[in-house]
């Protein structure tokens, strides 16, 4: 084809492409203005189609075709570049960005800036948390308040940082100490005042849920794991008291164990079949001298014998499983220590300041809160 035709083709397909936008047929308009080598136009009538579309999503891929059409340095080009970003924009709304959401975001600012909107790419940059971006399209702008205000904020979010660092750090010093107790209540205190902070919130719930709470603690002394049954007393029933028996033949509260008169007791509470030795109901408190094996309703045998791992404390086994219980304070075997369950139910060790705990190099405070 000749230099001659190719031209007069180019000029039919232009007018071809007038005729078809005038009959409202973009679509054909546009391809028209493409084979006549027109992008400017085709990109034009782009973006007509594109302000008459409804659909966001739509209207997005339209104005994205008119900007790859255009060149950057024509006004169309730049317009379909301006309303994509925009409608990005739009489209990200307020609420929290994804990470995919964020880079298009921070796409649309990059083009903004390119074009020369510094004031709407300061907007974008704000939107995805791009402080540096939103410092650099401010001062483009020439928007000097908008930036002093940026930066005071930027002044105000790290002071803020580091105090809630520093914070954290005394946290942690709590904690390696054995003052649980006061570390939850600060961490309460931080999360409180910075509700979004969900790493926070994850420390608080993390602390709670390790807490040692009576009446059982499972402790580890010299190799040798047991539970321990914390309080004045123990009761042993189905639902009710330290050590449950989910067996039909024991009654809610069947039986308690205690110190009464200067020795340790064992009393059935009336339950309703009974607590056998040797055949025998009991009937009132009996003391376990030596040791007592008794059966809970006819069926689940249980054991009471003085303890031989804390001095003073009774082995109770029942039911296949096996506890200690002190009946009083625990003293921890070969110190001075003393194990408590304070009073919102948090199992304190208790050292003489003469006989401190030791956490690897740390000393523990002399009431340190136990966790699990």
């Amino acid at each position: 084809m000749g230099l001659i035709d190719r031209l007069f083709g180019k000029g039919r397909r232009a007018a071809g492409a007038r005729a078809a936008e005038v009959r409202g047929d973009l679509p054909r308009a546009v391809e028209l203005f493409v084979e006549a080598e027109q992008p400017e136009e085709a990109a034009r009538v782009v973006l007509l189609r594109a302000e008459a579309e409804t659909d966001a999503r739509a209207r997005l891929q339209l104005f994205t075709q008119a900007a790859s059409l255009a060149p950057k340095e024509l006004e169309v080009g730049r317009e379909a570049r301006r309303k994509r970003a925009t409608l990005l924009l739009v489209l990200a709304g307020d609420a929290a960005l994804s990470a995919v959401a964020r880079h298009d975001v921070i796409r649309a600012a990059l083009e903004l800036e390119e074009i020369g909107d510094a004031a709407k790419a300061a907007e974008a940059y704000a939107l995805a948390g791009d402080k540096e971006g939103e410092a650099r399209a401010l001062a483009a702008a020439g928007d000097v308040e908008g930036l002093e205000l940026l930066l005071s904020m930027e002044q105000h979010r790290e002071r803020s940082e580091r105090a809630l660092n520093e914070k954290a750090a005394d946290v942690d010093v709590l904690i390696a100490s054995g003052r649980r107790r006061e570390a939850l209540e600060a961490l309460e205190v931080l999360a409180a005042a910075s509700p979004t902070d969900g790493t926070l919130r994850e420390r608080v719930s993390a602390l709670r849920s390790r807490r040692a709470l009576g009446p059982l603690l499972p402790l580890e002394i010299a190799g040798e794991r047991f539970t321990v049954a914390l309080g004045e007393e123990i009761v042993i029933g189905r639902t009710e008291g330290a050590l449950q028996v989910p067996s039909a033949a024991v009654s809610r509260q069947h039986l308690r164990i205690e110190r009464a008169g200067g020795k340790i007791v064992v009393k059935d509470l009336e339950s309703r079949n009974g607590t056998q030795l040797r055949g025998v109901k009991l009937a009132g408190a009996i003391s376990i001298h030596e040791g007592l094996e008794l059966k809970l309703g006819r069926e689940v045998p249980l054991r009471v014998a003085p303890s031989r791992r804390f001095e003073g404390a009774v082995d109770v086994d029942v039911a296949g499983q096996r506890y200690v219980a002190p009946l009083g304070v625990a003293k921890v075997p070969g110190t001075d220590w003393e194990i408590v369950t304070g009073p919102d139910g948090w199992v304190e060790l208790r050292a003489p300041v003469s006989a401190p705990a030791y956490l690897g190099e740390v000393e523990l405070h002399h009431a340190a809160t136990l966790l699990t």
